[in-house]
């Protein structure tokens, strides 16, 4: 695993100059936070999470500071998750997530285009949140060895069957969909976040915020929810208590619908597919502060499984799009293992105060 992300690291320090990740700013009561990786798609690192860390807990404090604005710095992502180098480090993410969540000023994140895995985490953790027809929402881990954390043990958790489809799938959420979905609060044209951006940076309260967001969104296009059709089917299939019973129903069911998602599932690692599945199931009774502490320990061991670090050469590194998964069927995965990754308590995590 180290001498993967010394790879990707040594190509990463060519590619980008050194520059500030976050940019931080204030306009009259309004505080300002840009996810300044552009051309990594705002994906945080270590660097970023500390500068977001400590800048909250200066808003936080800061009397003339009623609400917070975050967004991605250029024009293709408010943020693509957790750089691939510095994902290890989970507990201090998971603090940031929480320190965002529990802010006792509300922030709005504005999640144009690429969301995705910690970004979704940064974003549905933020009070209030702006969608667009361009918005990208996916939290794709399974492919890559891993589970969706950053929070999407709770969030997607809370979504029944459909969150257990998209945890296992990464199935990509589009537009008006996260709106249906309850990833974004408000949806508002993309031709419309520049004023919605200056209003903003005028509210003094969180009722100016409020009456600012209803003034900007945009329903007149309500579009159907693109899995409408299907969530019969998802309800049918996904409420399995094993990925193994879901493969299952899907193979039984013979509609186009289960045989694209059987092809979507089967090129993921099926160790993850099983941690994900765990995950939801279990996260359905946490609040959001004990989903944080039980990731935490499950991507501690996760990571030893040697899963991710194979995900990441296959599709990001040597991009052979091959990759050796071990146990490489379902069918091989082993209960012990899994056992002994979800009764692991090692790591005592807390949140911030």
């Amino acid at each position: 695993m180290q001498a993967l992300c010394r790879r990707i690291a040594s190509k990463s320090s060519r590619r980008f100059l050194s520059t500030p990740p976050a940019l931080f700013g204030q306009q009259g009561n309004v505080a300002t936070i840009v996810l300044n990786r552009p051309k990594a798609l705002n994906s945080y690192n270590s660097e970023m999470v500390e500068l977001l860390i400590n800048q909250l807990y200066e808003y936080e404090k800061d009397d003339s500071v009623k609400l917070v604005l975050m967004e991605g710095a250029g024009d293709r992502a408010f943020c693509a998750g957790g750089d691939i180098v510095h994902l290890g480090e989970i507990t201090r993410e998971n603090q940031l997530h929480h320190k965002l969540k529990m802010l006792r000023k509300p922030v709005v994140s504005i999640g144009d285009r690429v969301v995705m895995g910690g970004g979704m985490g940064l974003c549905c953790n933020s009070k209030y949140r702006v969608g667009t027809e361009r918005s990208i929402f996916a939290m794709p881990e399974t492919k890559i060895g891993y589970y969706p954390d950053a929070g999407a043990t709770y969030f997607l958790s809370r979504l029944g069957d459909v969150g257990m489809y998209l945890a296992l799938t990464g199935q990509r959420v589009r537009g008006f969909d996260s709106k249906h979905l309850d990833f974004v609060t408000h949806f508002v044209k993309s031709s419309d976040l520049g004023q919605l951006r200056d209003d903003l940076l005028g509210c003094c309260s969180e009722e100016d915020l409020l009456y600012c967001l209803k003034k900007h969104e945009n329903l007149d296009n309500v579009q159907q929810f693109s899995l409408e059709n299907n969530l019969l089917e998802i309800s049918k299939c996904f409420s399995a208590a094993s990925v193994l019973e879901i493969v299952e129903r899907l193979e039984n069911s013979g509609s186009d619908f289960a045989q694209e998602t059987l092809r979507t599932l089967s090129v993921m690692s099926p160790i993850a597919l099983c941690i994900s599945h765990r995950t939801q199931i279990l996260s359905r009774s946490k609040n959001f502060t004990e989903c944080l502490r039980m990731e935490c320990n499950i991507s501690a061991k996760t990571f030893q499984l040697g899963e991710f670090a194979e995900g990441v050469r296959a599709l990001l590194v040597d991009k052979d799009n091959k990759p050796n998964w071990n146990p490489p069927t379902l069918e091989q995965v082993e209960n012990a293992v899994l056992d002994d990754i979800f009764n692991d308590r090692t790591i005592d995590w807390q949140p911030l105060p």
